[in-house]
């Protein structure tokens, strides 16, 4: 008897039978009786065990304006979106992130940290002992390099 419930029963060679009338059946022993109904006028009768062994290198998807994109991972396991490597937003350069954000732990900045603060911008650099020194950046109209102490 085949066990249906919870995994796909192998196919055997010269046993195994697919019934076809008004419906179409599947019976991997050889059994009408433990045949299983796979698709009939109501639809398809699928199970997620069906299923177990999909494996597709790509998904291609149509977007609305009728463009096709496909979707893969490489061999590291990386998503791909039309073959390059899908990167992150927050991993772009030039980028403005908006809204309110809470960070746990250490936040480690490099290139410098740029502060607006009441429409004025200010550069924030911490000394060798550890002293905070803001230093306001003024407008370029020039050979200077914009930045004015405060």
């Amino acid at each position: 008897m085949t066990d249906w419930n919870n995994k796909r029963p192998g196919i055997v060679e010269n046993v195994s039978a697919l019934g076809i009338g008004k419906a179409i059946y599947a019976a991997p022993d050889g059994e009408k009786q433990t045949a299983r109904l796979l698709v009939a006028a109501d639809g398809f009768h699928f199970k997620n065990s069906d299923f177990d062994d999909l494996k597709l290198l790509s998904l291609s998807m149509l977007s609305p304006t009728g463009n096709t994109f496909s979707i893969s991972f490489d061999g590291n396991g990386d998503l791909l979106v039309n073959g390059k490597v899908y990167a992150t937003p927050t991993n772009q350069s030039d980028e403005t992130i908006k809204g309110n954000k809470t960070y746990e732990g250490q936040t480690k900045l490099s290139g410098g940290l740029v502060i607006n603060s009441s429409g004025s911008d200010y550069e924030i650099l911490v000394d060798e002992n550890g002293n905070v020194k803001a230093t306001k950046i003024a407008e370029t109209a020039g050979e200077n390099d914009g930045k004015t102490e405060n």
